[in-house]
């Protein structure tokens, strides 16, 4: 079994307040009604179908002469491997190179480019939900500083009746050291709280008028906590983490874009598979018209003057010459269908630029198939990434109408503070001194809001809107889902049917060849219109067995394809999701 990536289990996330217990209610029951409105008419038994022909039999002659008509005309055996497709592009012969669908399914979810930039998109939406959780990370912080104060001061005065003027102090010359860390975290209630140190070391250099300061130098030690939290708009929880919950929202919606995308690799892997076996099949079909051109040619020759004109000989040189063109063309779209693979593939040992022979080795499925209409509809319904993307959508409508329903509230923002200080002449002295004494407080209130409250409102009723459109569009993808799950299985029941027709005209055609052939070796005469039928029929041969082999293709895509609506391609397949978070780590 490859594995490639584990998906996530899509959930609501939303918050856990009331409101929001009640919107994931009613999201539930609207994504539960649009299921059901979907099913709810098909039998709730099972409704188990096999694909039928509905052909009816050749008869009883042509039903005796299968095997021998089988082996009439252009031979599918083996894909083509021992083909002619002449020199590459390099002037040097095909290596032949066999390839299985399964081996070029498996190489290219891993290898294809397209997966690997869908791969790289999500692990930079995962590392989305790390930066975002990343904002209530605690902040450190921490600064020094130094400053040289020398100023003047004022003379103090004394009404002692003799008017002296006595000087307090000389001036200011002091040298300041100050040092402050902090740690800042944000709450998910929307505040923010703080732990701070700040410590100032002052030295007076010159002092006078008989007074001095004590301690001198001195260090005042203050030891902070204050807290900043709104009480009404931007408080709480659901609010203030609505940024993560959109984070993981956009990395599921990345992890569902590899599944979408490794789903519809598949089919593409599986179609140019068949395109290339199909582009194969035509040059047999060319290479075998070519051959019995020259061989009916080769035929007129010999009998060139005994029974056969001029004219008759050009008309068979004529249509060889024609069916060479087709020749031509076909070894060409043999080349552009490897090299389609091969882009699609990349393998490491199959680049685009290459000059190979690609030869499939698998053949289509040509059984009838089996399958449950209202089973397929359920399946599609819980595990298409496209129905799981619009949940997603709609969840993330749900948050932001949350966080616009909050932003309805007026402002009222509480902030408070409280200061613990202590002094000495040293840095350990002043910590010690830190004993309750000396304690500063701030407590404040600030409110505001705006008159009318327009544009809060107006942005609430656009999150409303965006919510009733994804419920919508969600709508919408389960129709689209029912949609595509009823006409792929439609394309399976036609396909197979069309299978059964193409092959009983390619038989029959096959007769008519034979009998034409037949009757050519008891004519003693090659007319011109006999000829131009023998011609005829050889083209009409060739062309009922490509159309039958693009039935069969038809066929096998519209089972490829019912798998991918049903999102179970990757597990018919054998494959699994691996999907990394933003640290690289498996989840």
């Amino acid at each position: 079994m490859l594995t490639v990536s584990m998906l996530p289990v899509i959930t609501f996330v939303g918050c856990e307040t009331p409101y929001q217990r009640h919107a994931e209610a009613d999201l539930r029951r609207s994504v539960a009604a649009a299921v059901e409105r979907e099913i709810g008419s098909l039998p709730p038994d099972e409704t188990m179908r096999t694909t039928d022909a509905d052909t009816e039999d050749l008869g009883g002659e042509l039903d005796s002469k299968i095997e021998e008509l089988a082996l009439i005309g252009p031979q599918r055996a083996g894909g083509g491997a021992s083909l002619d497709l002449g020199m590459g592009l390099d002037g040097a012969a095909l290596e032949p190179i066999s390839l299985s669908l399964e081996e070029a399914i498996r190489t290219a979810v891993v290898q294809n480019l397209g997966i690997q930039n869908t791969r790289i998109d999500q692990a930079i939406a995962s590392a989305e939900v790390v930066k975002a959780e990343a904002a209530f990370d605690a902040v450190f912080g921490a600064g020094t500083n130094f400053a040289r104060i020398d100023e003047p001061a004022s003379d103090l005065i004394f009404e002692n009746g003799l008017g002296n003027a006595v000087p307090f102090m000389q001036g200011t010359d002091a040298a300041q050291w100050g040092f402050t860390t902090d740690l800042n975290k944000r709450l998910k209630t929307g505040g923010a709280i703080e732990l701070s140190y700040e410590a100032e070391r002052q030295s007076n250099r010159e002092q006078g008028g008989g007074f001095r300061l004590d301690p001198d130098p001195s260090t005042l030690s203050t030891v902070g906590l204050g807290l900043a939290q709104p009480l009404l708009r931007g408080f709480g929880e659901d609010v203030n983490t609505a940024s993560i919950k959109l984070a993981q929202n956009a990395d599921r919606r990345a992890a569902l874009a590899i599944e979408s995308d490794l789903l519809d690799l598949v089919v593409q892997v599986e179609q140019a598979y068949w395109s290339l076996y199909l582009a194969r099949q035509d040059l047999v079909v060319a290479e075998w018209l070519v051959g019995e051109g020259e061989r009916i040619r080769d035929i007129l020759g010999n009998r060139r003057g005994f029974d056969t004109t001029l004219a008759q000989y050009a008309d068979a040189v004529a249509t060889v010459e024609s069916r060479k063109t087709r020749l031509i063309r076909a070894r060409r779209d043999v080349g552009q269908a490897m090299d389609n693979l091969k882009l699609l593939v990349n393998a490491p040992d199959l680049p685009v630029g290459s000059e190979v022979d690609v030869v499939p080795v698998d053949s289509m499925v040509e059984s009838p198939y089996t399958f449950d209409l209202r089973d397929s509809i359920s399946t599609a319904l819980a595990q298409s990434p496209i129905i799981d993307a619009a949940i997603l959508v709609i969840d993330d409508a749900s948050i932001s109408e949350i966080v616009a329903r909050n932003g309805r509230l007026p402002a009222l923002d509480l902030k408070a503070e409280i200061s613990w200080l202590g002094l000495a002449d040293g840095l350990g002295g002043s910590l010690q001194n830190i004993d309750g004494q000396f304690v500063d407080y701030l407590v404040g209130l600030q409110f505001s809001q705006p008159i009318g409250n327009r544009a809060p409102e107006s942005v609430l009723r656009q999150a409303r809107l965006r919510r009733s459109s994804a419920v919508i569009q969600y709508r919408q993808a389960v129709q689209n889902t029912v949609l595509q799950v009823k006409n792929a299985i439609r394309d399976i029941e036609a396909g197979y049917a069309l299978v059964g027709q193409a092959r009983n005209f390619r038989l029959a055609q096959a007769e008519n060849l034979r009998s034409l052939e037949a009757l050519r070796e008891t004519l003693a005469a090659l007319t011109p219109e006999f000829l131009n039928l023998l011609f005829q029929r050889q083209e009409r041969l060739g062309e009922a067995q490509l159309q039958e082999l693009n039935a069969l293709v038809a066929y096998n895509l519209a089972i490829a394809e019912l798998h991918r609506v049903t999102g179970t391609g990757l597990e018919a397949n054998r494959i699994d999701l691996v999907v990394t978070d933003g640290t690289g780590a498996e989840r």
